[in-house]
């Protein structure tokens, strides 16, 4: 083999180690795809969508009520399967679900996110713990959320990041609200 072909087997391998350098960081500190399985957030999210989940948000600050996120993968409360749900309190939030409304710090949590009610599925008045989240998917009588024991209030370091955007399908692409 002669020298300039030997030169540019070199150079190609350069290229795709760095790709998949780069392809790694990117996936593991920064953005990575999220499949939506099941309808715990309809309507805001389908299942089948994919979604990018942002990983930076979450390593220069915290989670803010509203934020749509996913908890990672916990062997012990969700079976090794992560969850895709929206944070409803945060540390030191007074929760509460009367008559199927939500109440954060005895106010009624507005926007809801929900058109219908929410049942407190034996949830009772508690304080958000410190370092911890209360979570709820958008189509409250189809989640698994905090409101159930297996899940409870979510731990900060379980919550992998913020969806940010829908890339599937086309129809739908476009930030997530």
């Amino acid at each position: 083999m002669s020298n300039r072909i030997k030169k540019e087997i070199f150079s190609w391998i350069q290229v795709i180690v760095i790709a998949f350098i780069i392809a790694f960081i990117l996936k593991t500190f920064i953005f990575r795809p999220v499949y939506v399985k099941g309808p715990s957030m309809d309507p805001t999210l389908s299942d089948g969508q994919i979604l990018v989940l942002w990983k930076l948000n979450y390593q220069i600050g915290d989670p803010s009520r509203g934020d749509v996120i996913v908890i990672g993968e916990d062997e012990d409360k969700l079976q090794n399967k992560s969850l895709i749900k929206r944070v409803i309190g945060i540390p030191g939030d007074i929760i509460e679900i009367k008559n199927g409304d939500v109440y954060i710090n005895n106010e009624k949590l507005y926007p809801d996110y929900v058109t219908g009610k929410t049942r407190a599925n034996g949830f009772s008045k508690s304080v958000v713990p410190n370092g911890q989240y209360f979570v709820l998917g958008d189509n409250r009588g189809e989640s698994r959320d905090s409101r159930d024991k297996s899940v409870g209030f979510v731990e900060r370091e379980n919550i992998e990041g913020k969806t940010i955007f829908r890339l599937w399908p086309l129809n739908e692409i476009g930030i997530i609200h």
